[in-house]
């Protein structure tokens, strides 16, 4: 037994140790920034304009090599303690977005990593849609990883239908090697050898994110991979999980539970953020786990899994029915909630100050189609508090909505929400004067912002529109 192995095994005697000898990550293949292609641009780029505004660069790069899938070793419980191993091995090489700022001084050090959503068959960045007012006034540096296969294969409308001259060379053996894909992703962006896509800037921290389908294959990540390679992210944003995860080989059905917990013996912080309308169109509920040492969660009343937000519902103007959903969305600022959420992490994992523990949901019967308790109007009782369900004027939820054309397909209306304004006589009867809408208003926007839910900059803004709306008018 040589000296290394029997530190490594004193170390693991003592302290909680989740992997005695982490396996390497590769360090893939890394090329470009990519230029040319059908389109001229890349998949998903920012507009120049609002690129210029930030102080930001966006560069595309190919990524490939080698990845490794992963199984089972023993059981797996709902605990998410999952002993696992490498398997099998293909060819691949993927994409990378990158974004940072132009002015080196302005990085925070930071650079945040966001699993590529593909529900819609392409790549989304679906929380970089909410964090990105945070992440330029911070000077965060951000990644998309194009892991799934769905974003690079999906004919017509995936990458390679989508400009195959571009990205023509790109391959995908299959989801049961994202996860190393991910990994191999953080290594080219934390060690790079040769091209070096933050171009110089020096990394302090690297904060792993994703939303929806993103964050339900995050949990694989974190309960199985996470544990037995070497560690490359120092914190994980779970976003608008479902209840289950995915990445693994089918023949491990029934071997991964549904609903599992994320463990509680990582090395690294875990904020889990789910909305009102994740536990009513997901069943994400049923995986609710309690804070521990290295994970919290937020609740969040009022929100739904996406949404057109508004500080004020007030109508006109009239409000959006997305792709054609029946019913107006959901139209409360969660996303405000999502910024704070990511600024909590970074504290959390920069400076070891724990994010505030959050008031959870009033859930019901937990097999009923809506879970959760609701107040008078209809909003959700208990969670993180909006000013829009502390002072409403409407009724906002996550309960699933439908498209306007019953035989529509690929669309996601059940995830929107709705949202029902009051009728005027309501409203002027809960409002007489347009002080008795503001006050309670602005009350509730100090009481988030000082509880650390919501960040300065929206609570300004939501201050702002409260002010200029025609509430009690």
């Amino acid at each position: 037994m040589n000296r290394i192995y029997l530190l490594k095994f004193a170390a693991c005697a003592l302290l909680p140790c989740l992997a005695a000898a982490a396996i390497p990550v590769s360090n893939p293949q890394l090329t470009g920034p990519v230029t040319g292609g059908d389109h001229g641009t890349a998949f998903g780029a920012l507009p120049a304009d609002d690129l210029t505004r930030a102080g930001y660069s966006e560069a595309e790069y190919f990524y490939g090599g080698t990845a490794t899938a992963y199984g089972n070793e023993g059981t797996w419980g709902l605990d998410g303690v999952w002993p696992a191993k490498p398997t099998t091995t293909a060819d691949y090489k993927v994409r990378m977005l990158v974004l940072r700022p132009t002015d080196a001084k302005r990085f925070n050090g930071v650079v945040v990593v966001e699993w590529l959503n593909v529900t819609a068959l392409q790549e989304g960045a679906a929380d970089f849609i909410q964090m990105r007012e945070e992440l330029f006034r911070g000077g965060y540096a951000w990644v998309g990883l194009g892991v799934q296969a769905a974003g690079v294969n999906t004919p017509k409308i995936a990458l390679k239908g989508w400009d195959p001259t571009r990205y023509g060379s790109l391959q995908h053996p299959g989801d049961n090697y994202a996860y190393d894909i991910f990994s191999q992703g953080a290594q080219a962006i934390r060690h790079p050898k040769g091209t070096d896509p933050l171009g110089g800037l020096r990394i302090r921290y690297m904060l792993g994110v994703g939303r929806s389908q993103s964050a339900a294959f995050m949990i694989g990540y974190l309960n199985a991979v996470h544990p037995l390679t070497e560690r490359l992210y120092d914190g994980y944003l779970i976003h608008s999980r479902v209840g289950g995860t995915y990445g693994f080989p089918d023949n491990l059905k029934g071997i991964v539970p549904a609903n599992p917990h994320i463990r509680t013996d990582l090395d690294v912080p875990v904020l889990d953020l789910q909305m009102e309308g994740d536990y009513v169109a997901l069943r994400s509920h049923l995986a609710r786990q309690e804070d521990s040492k290295h994970f919290r969660l937020w609740e969040v009343a009022g929100g739904a899994h996406s949404e057109t937000p508004r500080w004020v519902v007030e109508v006109p103007p009239a409000l959006d029915h997305s792709q054609n959903c029946k019913d107006p969305i959901n139209a409360a600022p969660g996303h405000a909630v999502v910024k704070a959420s990511l600024h909590a992490l970074l504290l959390w994992v920069r400076d070891n100050k724990v994010p505030p523990k959050a008031p959870l949901l009033e859930l019901g019967d937990p097999a009923a189609a809506d879970p959760i308790l609701r107040d008078k109007y209809g909003n959700a009782k208990g969670g993180i508090r909006l000013p829009e369900v502390e002072a409403p004027t409407a009724t906002v939820n996550g309960l699933p909505n439908s498209p306007a054309d019953p035989k529509a397909t690929l669309n996601f209306c059940r995830l929107f929400g709705t949202t029902v304004p009051f009728e005027k006589g309501a409203l002027s009867e809960l409002y007489p004067t347009h002080d008795s809408f503001v006050k309670p208003f602005d009350k509730a926007v100090d009481s988030i912002e000082k509880a650390g839910f919501w960040l300065k900059p929206e609570a300004e803004e939501a201050k702002k529109a409260a002010a200029a709306s025609s509430i009690g008018r």
